[in-house]
């Protein structure tokens, strides 16, 4: 069969139906995307997999029903094919003994971690390369949802007029997205669209949850208004000289106004950027415009178009100054402290690099990052890294030297189709080359300090500005082979072309179908899931002690979950946690030991079980070696449990449950000082640890000490241990910790910053060593910073009969009633005060 190569298509014949289909697929997926959070849950992304199939499939209808159209041909094929062969292979459990060759590494960590369950030499016999399957179909199917538009777009949008409604398609969403992120700024109350909650974020990024993922998809949304203004300005003075008038006369006639439009997209955009203070953001976008500008004024021909650079920026200037310049100023000077602040990331990239020598070729598989990475973290981020903060570094780690080497080579098409556009100067749609290039400039320089790829609704766009390039980059004439020359050149009949389309369709179909359904079993789980969380979240508040019935809604929950992802090692750990937690909530007075009844043994051991078989789903996951390895050492005592507690360490260090389980291990084997060390650790990664580590220090260890030293110089912390020392009969001890804590409090509230908390902490110290005076002095410059807090004034009050100055602790307790009346402790001391003989003489002097 003959070759085809991209070409342009000036064509002026309408589109198909099937064409007009795909479009209005397209369109209706970019505007969803970005208003559903950018695609960070499982239901938007079975919306994604849905579209982009549906998509494809109408092109291979097309194909399939007019037989003279035909694949568009591109070597960018080659590496995006193979990138998909490669994930796959991750994915198929091949020979142990081939596994060893081709990833030695993987076999080697595989027998470590499995050796030792009963059926390991079954477990071993066979392995995939990805050490978390589940979590590479997941990315698999994102992948193929991107490869999908990529390959549409190529074959679909080859007419000057479909580009140009493409592009604008995406200025006017991104537009759209920029209207609501400066509405959010301004109005917001800290949530996404006013009442979506997210921790991560204050609704600086619109309806992203991150503000490095809204930079990134707001530079492509920039660089399609830039691209599309470009055409626009080219067909306007195309063999016209550009002198100031006629420019003037251009600028303020009717067709003009698209192009305003156009600019003042760009420049919300551009303002939205600065709003939301991604770092990244900012700096990838001015180096991908002066970029753009540098090109724009090297052609002649171009020249006279510079002049849009300057008003876009005025646009975002007075925008940023509208929203608050301050912020913006203060972040972009923050980067005066780079080394500091990008200490963490840069450990990460060395752990990374790592990873990459002992897994080279075909890395742990695409999407195991937070699985992998834990076991070689020494950065000094304290929470887990849920992704590399670096798209190529992530990219190596999870797909190898061969997964980055074919996006490389991608890379280097797709810019060699920009370049071959760029000289296109006698075709105004070749301008759009210009935005294009802009877009994608930002989002490669963005890449090497952010993940915003990842999301869907960046991704998209990239797979569109790359196929839009290598279209530009063909400016034939005449692209369409007249029907004799196909003929000629094309051995199969049409019956037998009709045939292998039919199967190509039905072939691509069933792909689709599995995306499909593995999408929408994660939509259903994360449904189920997140009802089980809340219900987590109101047990962990109670310390676990809740009632059966809560106990079934949220097994039943996570089972649910766990049905319809079998593979999901979150769900299937979780569940068997929840399965413990219910039959465990007994505990010794003494010892918080959990009392087991004898009853209650077959579910322990069913339990085990479940958890054994979740570390074949997911080998290198450590949480779950630390819970099986608990049950089995201090419950059944089962001597293989201390084995697997140091496994579940190893591979989750930024675990604080793993690091407390590891430190009592330690504890129980007599290593003090390795205890010690973990036992910090895992107080730095969750401090809700501290309370139950003091008591081991201080019952179990009986080293007061190494309390008040883990304590530091926070004041709640030291609080709790003076408390606990006073319990175990350390007065002397207990009352160091409350001068240090005074101590403390003094030079806080010596600053000229200091809290109503400090000050009132400070004046219940006074009170409780006796010293009045100063409490009461506290007190008041407490009740000045913060005038409504009655159990301060209250004590004050208290202080002041204490000290003989009756009238004004009189004055005080009213003054609570004012704030709050019926207030029973202020009415007796009203009371009290009242028949006081001071009070009295001076109610009978008053006229």
């Amino acid at each position: 069969m003959m070759e085809y190569s991209t070409s342009l298509d000036n064509s002026s014949g309408a589109a198909s139906r099937f064409d007009v289909v795909i479009e209005c697929l397209l369109v209706g997926l970019l505007a969803f995307m970005p208003l559903a959070l950018g695609v960070v849950h499982a239901w938007s992304e079975e919306v994604v997999i849905a579209i982009s199939g549906a998509m494809v499939v109408c092109f291979l209808l097309k194909l399939a029903f007019h037989r003279d159209e035909h694949l568009i041909w591109t070597w960018a094929y080659v590496p995006i094919g193979l990138f998909l062969v490669i994930v796959c292979l991750q994915l198929v459990s091949l020979p142990g003994w081939l596994v060893k060759i081709i990833s030695p590494n993987t076999a080697i960590l595989r027998t470590e971690l499995l050796g030792d369950l009963p059926n390991a030499d079954i477990v071993l016999k066979s392995m995939p390369l990805s050490f978390y399957p589940n979590a590479t179909k997941h990315a698999l199917r994102l992948v193929l949802a991107v490869a999908g538009v990529f390959i549409v777009v190529l074959n679909v949008f080859r007419r000057p007029d479909q580009i140009k409604r493409l592009l604008m398609s995406i200025a006017v969403i991104g537009g759209i997205i920029a209207v609501i992120t400066l509405a959010q700024n301004l109005f917001g109350n800290g949530k996404i669209y006013w009442f979506v909650y997210s921790r991560h974020c204050k609704g600086y990024s619109g309806p992203f949850v991150n503000h490095s993922n809204y930079g990134q998809f707001m530079n492509l949304s920039i660089g399609a208004a830039l691209g599309l203004l470009m055409v626009g300005l080219h067909e306007a003075f195309c063999g016209k000289k550009a002198t100031l008038p006629i420019v003037f006369n251009y600028l303020t006639s009717k067709p003009a106004r698209r192009l305003w439009l156009l600019a003042a997209i760009m420049g919300l955009g551009v303002a939205t950027i600065f709003a939301s203070l991604t770092r990244g953001g900012m700096i990838s976008m001015l180096i991908a415009m002066a970029f753009a500008a540098l090109l724009v004024t090297s052609q002649r021909s171009l020249r006279s178009h510079g002049w849009i650079m300057v008003v876009v920026a005025l646009i975002a200037l007075i925008c940023v100054l509208y929203i608050g310049f301050d912020a913006v100023y203060e972040r972009l000077a923050s980067m005066r402290y780079f080394d500091e602040a990008e200490a963490g990331r840069l450990q990460i990239l060395k752990d990374i690099g790592v990873v990459w020598t002992k897994f080279p070729i075909f890395g742990t598989g695409l999407g195991t990052h937070p699985v992998v990475y834990p076991m070689f973290d020494r950065s000094t981020i304290v929470p887990l890294a849920i992704h590399a903060e670096n798209e190529y570094a992530q990219v190596v780690e999870e797909t190898g030297s061969l997964g980055l080497s074919l996006l490389m080579v991608l890379g280097v098409i797709v810019w060699a189709g920009y370049v071959r556009g760029i000289r296109c100067a006698n075709r105004p749609i070749c301008s759009a080359a210009y935005g294009l290039g802009f877009g994608l400039l930002a989002i490669l320089i963005h890449s090497f300090s952010d993940f915003g790829q990842h999301l869907p609704a960046n991704a998209v766009l990239s797979a569109i500005f790359c196929p839009l390039l290598l279209i530009l980059a063909r400016h034939r004439d005449n692209s369409r082979i007249s029907n004799s020359e196909y003929q000629a050149n094309n051995f199969m009949s049409h019956h037998s072309r009709f045939v292998v389309r039919a199967v190509v369709l039905l072939s691509v179909a069933g792909i689709w179908l599995w995306a499909f359904v593995g999408a929408d079993n994660a939509r259903v789980a994360e449904a189920h899931w997140q009802k089980a969380d809340s219900v987590a979240a109101r047990l962990t508040e109670r310390n676990w002690q809740g009632t059966e019935a809560e106990y079934q809604e949220i097994i039943s929950h996570a089972q649910t979950a766990l049905d319809h992802e079998p593979e999901n090692i979150k769900y299937r750990h979780w569940l068997n946690v929840y399965r413990w937690r219910s039959i465990a909530r007994i505990t010794e007075p003494d010892t918080t030991e959990p009392i087991i009844p004898e009853t209650s043994m077959p579910h322990v051991y069913d339990i085990v079980d479940g958890l054994l078989k979740a570390r074949i789903v997911c080998p290198t996951y450590g949480p779950t070696y630390c819970v099986v390895g608990q049950i089995e050492k201090f419950i059944l005592d089962d001597d293989s449990g201390a084995e697997n507690i140091r496994k579940g360490f190893l591979l989750a260090p930024c675990d604080p449950i793993a690091c407390f389980v590891a430190g009592f291990l330690d504890l129980s084997e007599g290593k003090t000082e390795a205890c010690i060390e973990k036992f910090t650790r895992a107080v730095n990664l969750d401090s809700s640890l501290f309370s139950s580590i003091v008591n081991i220090y201080v019952r179990h260890l009986s080293r007061p000490h190494l309390a008040i030293s883990a304590a530091g110089d926070d004041i709640g912390r030291l609080s709790h241990v003076a408390g606990v020392l006073d319990e175990m009969l350390y007065a002397d001890l207990a009352e160091q910790c409350r001068e240090k804590i005074k101590g403390l409090l003094q030079a806080e509230c010596s600053g000229p910053d200091a809290s109503a908390w400090a000050f009132a902490s400070l004046a219940a110290i006074h009170s409780r060593q006796h010293e009045n005076e100063e409490a009461v002095e506290c007190y008041q410059r407490a009740l000045a910073l913060d005038y409504g807090q009655v159990y301060w004034r209250l004590e004050m009050a208290k202080l002041l009969v204490e000290t003989e100055r009756i009238p004004e602790a009189m004055r005080e307790a009213k003054i609570c009633l004012r704030l709050r009346p019926q207030f029973k402790q202020a009415e007796q001391l009203v009371a009290d005060l009242s028949v006081h003989p001071t009070v009295f003489d001076e109610e009978v002097e008053s006229p």
